[in-house]
């Protein structure tokens, strides 16, 4: 066989297998517009509020459910590192945040970041009385975080509620 001919068989047999796989793997995907089942979001969402492990298991399964929000109320929207937050659950929240969760103020609060609570509570003070999940406030987040300073800092701005009722109706 000649050189020409050995090289153009081999090429068609090598494209062909390098894109087979490719070719399987496409129609095996899964559909990229579907949307997680509430149920699911809810059920991971709980699941940070107090079990890592069962946390870390469904995340393993399903990755993209990291940032998803559940909402309990109308309006009422909570994520599984702002349910862990508000629990006091330090070793879920550092495992989440590892995997890229995304942060709001009451994270901050409860992880520690007391500079830039009190800084941007400063440049906006309406964010004082803000709430979060089921209306937790900042300073629910800074006792459940053991942020001493914080606490008294918040209480200092005239922050005593550490929940806010009725406001989700």
């Amino acid at each position: 066989m000649d050189r020409k001919k050995f090289l153009r068989q081999n090429l068609l047999i090598g494209g062909a297998l390098a894109i087979t796989p490719s070719a399987l793997i496409a129609k095996t995907s899964v559909n990229q517009e579907a949307v997680f089942s509430s149920e699911l979001i809810l059920e991971f969402v709980l699941a940070a509020h107090k079990s890592f492990d069962e946390t870390k298991k469904i995340l393993e399964k399903h990755p993209l459910l990291l940032n998803c929000a559940s909402q309990f109320k109308k309006g009422d929207f909570e994520t599984a590192v702002g349910g862990a937050s508000h629990m006091g659950r330090r070793d879920i929240v550092d495992f989440l945040v590892s995997k890229g969760a995304r942060l709001d103020i009451f994270n901050y609060a409860f992880l520690g970041y007391d500079d830039f609570i009190k800084k941007i509570v400063t440049d906006y003070p309406h964010l004082l009385h803000s709430y979060g999940p089921h209306g937790f406030t900042l300073l629910h987040h800074a006792q459940v975080g053991k942020r001493t300073e914080l606490v008294a800092w918040l209480q200092s701005k005239g922050l005593t509620e550490k929940m806010l009722k009725g406001v989700f109706g």
